[in-house]
């Protein structure tokens, strides 16, 4: 039986008993004022299914930087730990502009594990895009956003390094208008079984944007899984809805099984033109998409 991590962050409402308790105090974090590699531990500033994220500082060059620690119910599974460290590794070997760097990947003692990463000053476009009055993000914008994230991945597949986790959530708009792509940690290596993970049938990435292949097979897809992906992102972006939009286990099905959803019909704001490049990505059959990310990237200066 399969193993989903579908990243899906909680936003549960109290119930009404929870709502009558009195707010308890924070337990205090016994990371903060720690040193780690030389950077010290400021605050946490994320969470996630399976990682906290804090910020910190490097002592003597003054960088900043993000933490990632596995999750500590996770720090007992050896699935977990050996996709959290071998994959930041690797992850650590590549530098391009549109992703976010890994500086080191590591642990301390037998139950911390961590990766320390590049700290982009900026926002998610999913954030960008719920915070936007427009329900939707310009398409200009969005159009260029895709073509760095592309160039980007395509940088990484041409080093045999494949995401599997592309949503608007992992990716970082700076201040200065830059993609840079998150969370490469979760990567795979082309042509690597994923040991102990394929063992568990663990199938990383959020459901909404999962490649169909990738639902059939774990080892069983390459960096067109990526492709489908950012194309299901970009949907997202340009609509303000999912591409499919039910619970997680029907979300998977319809990605198997259900014909590719017209953008257009959603936001009649669209033409032909982009919707079939978005419709493009997102085909079920991986050779009837773009081959890879530098044709995306091609067909969105086209049209552009």
């Amino acid at each position: 039986m399969a193993v989903y991590e579908i990243g899906v962050a909680s936003n549960r409402s109290p119930n009404r008993e929870e709502s009558l308790e009195e707010p308890s105090e924070p337990a205090p974090d016994a990371l903060i004022g720690q040193t780690l590699s030389g950077y010290s531990i400021l605050r946490k500033i994320g969470e996630g299914g399976m990682g906290v994220v804090y910020l910190a500082e490097h002592r003597s060059l003054k960088r900043l930087a993000a933490i990632k620690f596995l999750s500590h119910h996770l720090v007992n599974d050896p699935a977990y730990i050996e996709l959290f460290l071998r994959e930041a590794r690797a992850a650590a070997r590549l530098n391009h502009g549109n992703l976010v760097t890994v500086y080191e990947a590591g642990s301390k003692g037998d139950d911390i594990y961590f990766f320390i990463m590049e700290y982009v000053e900026g926002e998610d476009l999913e954030s960008l895009l719920e915070g936007s009055e427009t329900i939707v993000l310009p398409l200009h914008d969005v159009i260029d956003y895709i073509s760095q994230a592309a160039s980007g991945l395509g940088y990484a597949h041409r080093k045999n390094l494949i995401h599997r986790d592309i949503k608007p959530d992992n990716l970082m708009l700076t201040k200065d208008g830059v993609i840079k792509v998150a969370d490469l940690g979760l990567a795979k290596w082309l042509g690597q079984q994923s040991g102990a993970l394929s063992q568990h049938g663990l199938i990383l990435g959020h459901h909404y944007y999962v490649a169909p292949e990738r639902l059939k097979k774990p080892d069983g897809f390459d960096g067109r899984a990526d492709i489908y992906s950012l194309g299901a992102t970009m949907y997202r972006l340009v609509t303000g809805e999912m591409p499919y939009d039910e619970p997680p286990g029907v979300v998977m099905a319809k990605h198997l099984s259900d014909p590719v959803p017209d953008p257009g019909e959603v936001n009649p704001d669209l033409d032909r033109d982009i919707c079939e490049i978005i419709m493009t990505m997102m085909a079920k059959n991986p050779e009837d998409r773009y081959q890879d990310m530098e044709e995306v990237r091609t067909e969105l200066a086209r049209y552009a």
